[in-house]
């Protein structure tokens, strides 16, 4: 069986290579040109580019895909969220093309917990069915939830991947907006605000403390060229928590255009540790 994902899961060429995972790259358009994730652009570059003009994330196209699919006999698509990316309809489309057994699943994340369910997909698929890994991947996302504190809203209000309310969050300066995500929503919705990123980060820890984060949760800090950041986020997470199992991750060039330059992500999802 061939996992295969895109590279919103943060999975990059050569991890994907050495896991033997099919690393299908999203796409960011800029002045015309397609850029393709990890293998056209650098995170550096992109920053560069959006100093003058504006980035669209853009799709592979149905051909690509049918191809792609076309190699194997069987196989477990993990595609990023589907209400954040067209990339599962481009992806639904192309099986709707092929008699394949390759099955195409919603991950219902993005970045880090998008990552967690492909690496539990890969470990699981030499002893397991397509269909036990789905409902270990379902189980796990029972108990998960996204968080983000963008720097630059212009990214987001351009993405379309804002709801109403969290669009409203727009007009205010000299606040740190959090915006989150959980599976079943459609966009990243309005959570609350803080004044600094300390404040913004407590009110999400107090948060993740009524949902009873523990260590049978992984964590992942993203961001986006702000590792000074990010520490100060793990930090406070191993102090209101004790033991945890973090990661910290930087967010892809085309996930970039996703919260701008700057900005920082904490994730939780529930663990699966069995064999």
């Amino acid at each position: 069986m061939k996992i295969m994902t895109d590279t919103g899961s943060l999975i990059g060429v050569e991890e994907a290579q050495r896991l033997d995972i099919e690393l299908i790259p999203l796409q960011v358009e800029v002045a015309g040109t397609n850029y393709r994730d990890y293998l056209d652009i650098t995170v550096e570059k992109f920053v560069e580019f959006t100093k003058t003009d504006r980035a669209l994330t853009s799709l592979p196209s149905i051909g690509q895909m049918m191809q792609i699919y076309d190699q194997y006999k069987e196989g477990l698509h993990i595609c990023v969220a589907k209400g954040l990316s067209s990339t599962h309809d481009v992806a639904a489309s192309a099986l709707g093309e092929l008699d394949t057994n390759v099955v195409l699943y919603n991950s219902k994340s993005l970045v880090g917990t998008q990552r967690y369910l492909v690496l539990l997909a890969k470990r699981l698929s030499e002893k397991h069915s397509v269909e036990e890994i789905i409902r270990r991947m379902d189980k796990c996302l029972l108990d998960c939830q996204s968080f983000l504190i963008p720097v630059d809203f212009n990214f987001l209000k351009r993405s379309g991947r804002l709801s109403p309310l969290a669009a409203t969050f727009a007009g205010l300066m000299g606040i740190k907006p959090i915006l989150t995500f959980k599976p079943g929503m459609e966009r990243l919705d309005k959570f609350g605000v803080g004044r600094t990123w300390p404040q913004a980060f407590d009110h999400i820890l107090r948060k993740m403390a009524e949902s009873a984060v523990s260590i049978k949760h992984k964590i992942y800090i993203v961001h986006a060229m702000n590792l000074e950041t990010a520490k100060m986020l793990e930090d406070k997470l191993i102090q209101k928590f004790g033991q945890l199992d973090i990661e910290t991750l930087s967010f892809s060039p085309v996930l970039m255009a996703l919260g701008g330059p700057g900005c920082v992500a904490v994730q939780y999802i529930l663990r699966d540790d069995d064999e």
